[in-house]
Formats: C-alpha cells, sequence, structure tokens
C-alpha cells in the first residue's frame, strides 16, 4: 500500500526563508503519495525552503535567557517565567526540552526524508545533478546541527564518550517505529561527524557560487565541526576547522561600526559575520515567533511592556566603548548607579533590550515591530566570532595562554572603538574565565549561555552569577531566585527526556533526577 505523503503538514501554510526569488515559493503538493508528490530537483527544493522554516523557533534563545542569568524581571512582568525557568523550574513536562526535543526531531524527520526522495530522482543534465546534490549537502548539514543540538542539552557530559546523548535518526521511521533507546555521545558524535564530512565532499563537487548566509554552506559545515570537537573536548580537531573557517570562508568580523547591523536592521553585508543564520521574512512577523517577543509584549523599547531586561549582571560586565554594549542596552533605558540600594530597582533601573530589531538613536523607534509584515529579525546559527573563541578556547586547553589572550585580542579588536592591550592570565582558569566572560557577552540573548556554563563552568570556576538586583526588591520577591539555587553540579544542566517522548518511547532512559 502507498505510504501517505507525511509532509504535507508540514507544509502548508508555511512562508518563505530567503529573500531569493527561489525561496519566496513554498511547497504546496497537489498530491500525497511519495510516488508523484515529488518528481524534479525544483519540487525537492521547494520541500528544503519548508525545512528551514521549521527550525525558526526562538524557543532556545528564549529559554536559555531566562533560565541563566542574562535577563531580569521586566517592569511590565506580569508574571512571565518566574514560576519555572527562572526559578530554575525543570521537568519532563517543561515546555523548553519539549521544545528544543519537538523542532530539532520534527527537522531531521524532514532532513531524512529529502535524503530518500534525493536518492528516486533521476536528473538528466548537469544543473539538475548540481541542485540535487546542493540539496543533499544541505539536508546533511541540517541533520548533524540538530543532533548536535540534541546532544548538547540532553546529555549529562559532552565530554564523556560513554554519557548517552538522544536518539540517531538517520532513517524514515513509520507511524508505530517508536522504541528506541538512547545512543551514547560516541556514537552521536561518529554520526555527525559522517554527516558532516559527506556534506563538505559534496559541496566541493559543486561550482563556484557566491556565498549566502540564509543556506546552509560549506562554511556552516566546517563551522560545525569546530563546534562538535569543541564540545567533546577534541581542541586539536576543533582548533583546525575553526582556523579553517577564519582562513577560508572568506568571511570578516563586523567592527565597531558595522556589528550593530547584524541585530538592529539585518543590514550587514553577506560576507560579514554571520557564516548561517535562519532567515525570516517580514510576512513571517507574528508575536508568537519574532525574537523581539521573547522579551516584550510589543516592540523592543519602554513602550513595548518588556517583560523582561538585560540582567544587572551582565549589564555589569559592559564596557560603554565596546559596540556590543550600544547594541544590548537600548538608549533610552533608565540606569541607576544606586541600584543596589534602591528602594524599587524595578522601576528605577530599566535595562532595556535593545540587541534583536531595536535602535542606537534616543527617542527613535525600534526597527522591528510587531506590526503585521514589519521587519522581522532572522536567528543567527553561527556567527565567525565563534571561531575566534573556540581558537582561544583550544589555545587554553594546549596550555598556550599567550595564544589564548592573542585570540581574545583579535575579537576584542573588532568590538572595541579602540584597539585592545593584550590580556594576560595568570593560569589556564583566569583564560577559561576570560573566554566564558566574552562569550557571555558576545552571544548575549542568542542562545548560547546555557551551554557554556554547562561545558566551561567548571572550568572556568563560574556559574550562574544573578546580582540580587535581577531577582529581589521592594516590590517583587521571586521564590528561589538566588543564584546559589542552580550549582554546576545540578542535573538540571542535562535536560529531561520530554514526557512526549517518553510517554510513546518504552525504551528510551530518562535523566538523573527526573
Amino acid at each position: 500500500m502507498k505510504k501517505i505523503f507525511y509532509i504535507a503538514i508540514a507544509v502548508l501554510g508555511l512562508t518563505a526563508t530567503s529573500c531569493s526569488e527561489e525561496l519566496m515559493e513554498t511547497y504546496a503538493p497537489g498530491a500525497l503519495t511519495e510516488e508523484t508528490a515529488i518528481q524534479t530537483a525544483d519540487d525537492l527544493q521547494l520541500f528544503l525552503n519548508n525545512t528551514y522554516n521549521g527550525l525558526t523557533s526562538r524557543s532556545e534563545s528564549e529559554f536559555v535567557s531566562i533560565f541563566t542569568d542574562e535577563v531580569g524581571i521586566g517592569f511590565e512582568n506580569g508574571g512571565q517565567g518566574i514560576n519555572d525557568d527562572y526559578v530554575f523550574f525543570m521537568t519532563p513536562q517543561a515546555t523548553a526540552p519539549d521544545n528544543l526535543w519537538a523542532v530539532n526531531y520534527f527537522t531531521i524527520a524532514r532532513a531524512n526524508r529529502i535524503l530518500d526522495l534525493a536518492t528516486k530522482l533521476k536528473p538528466t543534465t548537469t544543473a539538475d545533478i548540481n541542485k540535487i546534490n546542493k540539496i543533499k549537502a544541505e539536508a546533511l548539514t541540517l541533520r548533524a546541527y540538530c543532533h548536535l543540538r540534541i546532544l548538547a542539552y540532553f546529555t549529562t557530559d559532552m565530554k564523556n564518550p560513554a554519557a548517552l546523548a538522544g536518539i540517531i535518526s538517520n532513517k524514515i521511521y513509520g507511524i508505530d517505529d517508536n522504541d528506541y533507546p538512547r545512543n551514547t555521545n560516541a556514537e552521536f558524535y561518529s554520526f555527525i561527524h559522517n554527516d558532516l564530512d559527506q556534506a563538505i565532499t559534496l559541496y566541493n563537487g559543486l561550482p563556484a557560487a557566491a556565498f549566502s548566509n540564509i543556506y546552509a554552506s560549506k562554511a556552516f559545515a566546517q563551522g560545525l565541526k569546530a563546534r562538535a570537537y569543541t564540545y567533546a573536548g577534541d581542541y586539536t580537531n576543533a582548533e583546525t576547522w575553526a582556523n579553517t573557517v577564519i582562513s577560508t570562508s572568506g568571511l570578516s568580523l563586523s567592527t565597531y561600526a558595522t556589528y550593530p547591523s547584524v541585530f538592529l536592521t539585518e543590514s550587514n553585508a553577506s560576507n560579514v559575520e554571520v557564516i548561517f543564520k535562519l532567515k525570516r521574512t517580514n510576512t513571517q512577523n507574528a508575536q508568537a515567533s519574532n525574537l523581539h517577543n521573547a522579551w516584550y509584549n510589543g516592540s523592543p523599547s519602554v513602550a513595548g511592556a518588556p517583560w523582561f531586561e538585560i540582567s544587572r549582571a551582565l549589564f555589569n560586565k559592559l564596557s560603554t566603548t565596546d559596540t556590543r554594549y550600544r547594541t544590548l542596552v537600548h538608549p533610552n533605558s533608565t540606569i541607576d548607579p544606586n541600584y543596589a540600594t534602591a528602594a524599587d530597582v524595578r522601576n528605577s533601573d530599566r535595562l532595556l533590550i535593545n540587541k534583536h530589531g531595536g535602535t542606537l538613536t534616543a527617542g527613535a523607534a525600534p526597527w522591528a515591530s510587531t506590526a503585521s509584515n514589519a521587519n522581522n529579525n532572522d536567528i543567527k546559527v553561527m556567527r565567525l566570532a565563534e571561531m575566534y573563541l573556540i581558537r582561544a578556547e583550544a589555545r587554553t586547553a594546549a596550555g598556550d595562554l599567550v595564544g589564548a589572550a592573542t585570540a581574545l585580542k583579535a575579537l576584542r579588536d573588532s568590538r572595541y572603538s579602540a584597539a585592545q592591550t593584550l590580556p594576560v592570565f595568570a593560569n589556564a582558569q583566569a583564560a577559561w574565565k576570560a573566554i566564558l566572560d566574552e562569550r557571555r557577552v558576545e552571544f548575549a540573548f542568542e542562545g548560547y549561555r546555557f551551554i557554556d556554563l554547562k561545558r566551561l563552568g567548571t572550568l572556568a570556576n563560574s556559574g550562574i552569577d544573578r546580582n540580587p538586583a535581577d531577582y529581589q526588591s521592594a516590590t517583587s520577591n521571586y521564590p528561589a531566585g538566588n543564584p546559589s539555587n542552580l550549582p554546576l553540579t545540578s542535573y538540571k544542566w542535562a535536560l529531561p527526556i520530554p514526557t512526549s517522548e517518553t510517554n510513546v518511547n518504552s525504551a528510551i532512559q530518562q535523566n538523573p533526577g527526573y
């Protein structure tokens, strides 16, 4: 019997994932069976477009910022987050692990379908052969990316080969094919690198083309190899691949002048900073999915009713000569120098988040808006800055503290208004702490902090460090908000396997503590 073409539910009603004309079209099946729905390379391309669209969830950035120490409670908070993520409440029924699990495995399922369908097409022209190979390369890269996210969030120890990750998904599953145990990290890493190696080989065989950061590219595949080796603690290979991206991608770091354009207006040049991002169009603008609406009820502004603000702890790490300060901190913020003793710090110290779609001009309207068909920020997945910070980690792991300092200085020189002094580290722990602090500022509100603390916190002797102003005031007292409530030894640094999976999979193992 013919199998029903399950992708119909995944593609109907979805919008574009790119500004290119090709990606402005989505797949609308005229037939519901595999044998007839995808017959050409163009059909397969349209399905891939929707696969990108399925990844455009803000859930990671939102969860990480609230659960860790990136946000404080906003002056318009009406209870959002204060009884779950903000107080480190975590169960198998929680929203965050369910979203992370579902979004990644849904995308993996689509990638598996694309790879299977690609083998059934019979291209007759060189152009179609190249198009199918490019689609396969992108699908393999996306599948590796999603498996790496599953591993990072759900394993107890990214550096332990024997620790459990998730379930390797490399085929099309039947509707009742549910019972699978978790695979080990070693199996996951092997699978991820095999996918990426295949993808890179396919990319190498394609005709030269202009780089685009809205597609999974060779540079993104190489960067994922650097990231995966870093997670595993294999810094020799991590540094090799990070250096490859730095030296061969053709990308450059954004400067003091251009950094804000990456996050505020999406107007940065395609060869600057961003290796890969998930494109969101104006027509996708919706409060339920916009980045800025993770922290605001409306637009990123005083009038936007901020539920969350920049944490005092993060704000205190920023320098006004650093372009990341003006990118992160809204110019209409109210900064209370006496916040530590303020009677009502929640209202006297308003540190508004600017990073996604704000403005550099006090009193001006923000770029992003919740209005229909208005500006809508893309979701950054990988930036060149990460490769420099991986290089710094690798140098620290090798005992080369000067090399680590040099990598950090290269990044800082591009972010500050003047060249920076080469830092001097007394020992490896000081270097790890500097790297962790740099990542905190560089990747704030982009979904990195949870994993960074999980893998680097012990090396840096640094965990969640909320300022008392972030969880207490005369008007608000949030239960369990003390920074000591989530030590680095907590079982919650491995998210629970969600109930949506354990309810149907009798073979899966739950993480300790849940």
